[in-house]
């Protein structure tokens, strides 16, 4: 088993799980229609993806998040930066988000990990509900997490 971190708003707390965020809305690694489950290897990456996606937000009016561990089998399969197509750092999300239609429409394993366009040193892992594997996946723990003010 893996454990991998996500954090999300605190009204979201209740449904760490849920995958419905990025169905609605979609993100860089799966269109509209296709939800699935947005994690990382360490939450100092998870903090940093999560404050990159909040940009022009002053200090005072951060929401609450909540630090997610997550356990999940080790079903993941790695992409290297030198396996990442030209365009994975794109601000554009329209070719990235078919990039992996393969396993969106038939996952062969629970889950990816791919190089974060923040810090492409660390990984992000995108977590597959449809995946027979995805019912052990399960929430370890949750707790408010600070976030100091020189960021």
């Amino acid at each position: 088993m893996a454990v991998v971190y996500r954090i999300i708003r605190e009204k979201f707390k209740d449904s760490s799980l849920s995958t419905e965020g990025s169905r609605l809305y979609g993100a860089r690694w799966n269109p509209k229609g296709t939800g699935v489950l947005y994690t990382t290897t360490t939450p100092e990456l998870r903090l940093v993806e999560t404050l990159a996606h909040a940009p022009g937000i002053r200090y005072e009016d951060l929401p609450v998040y909540w630090l997610s561990s997550i356990s999940i089998p080790d079903d993941i399969r790695y992409f290297s930066r030198d396996e990442m197509p030209p365009f994975w750092q794109d601000k554009n999300y329209d070719r990235t988000q078919f990039w992996l239609h393969q396993w969106l429409s038939n996952p062969d394993t629970l889950a990816v990990g791919l190089p974060s366009v923040i810090v492409p040193f660390s990984f992000n892992i995108i977590i597959h509900p449809q995946h027979p594997s995805f019912e052990q996946v399960a929430l370890i723990s949750q707790e408010r997490i600070p976030i100091d003010r020189r960021i």
